[in-house]
């Protein structure tokens, strides 16, 4: 019975080795390539953007609280857009908030894809 188990486990061990990827050749420093990463970016909705605009008409006006709901209720929509951060943050600061503005800008800095926006998350998170 032990000998059976030890041929299966050599079997198996054969079969493993055999699915190994090749060893490159000698002198081939070639790095293996690896799938290129491809970022697919979902367009942002209206919803998204009409929120923003009213947020940002709030704002404008001195609504900061109904301001910070209304840009709340656009980053559950698109969490993982940045522009949504910058008006959080702003808010937040026009509130008084500060912890809360650096926090957001910190946040929006994860999703920061333009220059000019990641230049002014780093302003309003303190750097």
């Amino acid at each position: 019975m032990v000998c059976v188990q030890r041929a299966g486990i050599l079997v198996l061990f054969t079969l493993l080795a055999a699915c190994e990827t090749p060893a490159p050749k000698q002198g081939d420093t070639r790095t293996p390539s690896l799938p290129q990463a491809v970022e697919v970016q979902r367009p942002l909705s209206p919803a998204y953007l009409r929120l923003l605009d009213e947020g940002q008409q709030q704002l404008n006006a001195g609504q900061i609280a109904d301001a910070i709901a209304t840009f709340e209720r656009a980053q559950r929509i698109h969490a993982d857009n940045a522009r949504v951060y910058v008006a959080l943050s702003q808010a937040y600061s026009k509130a008084g908030d500060r912890r809360a503005s650096v926090a957001m800008a910190e946040r929006g800095l994860l999703y920061c894809k333009d220059l000019d926006r990641c230049r002014v998350l780093r302003k309003l998170a303190g750097g």
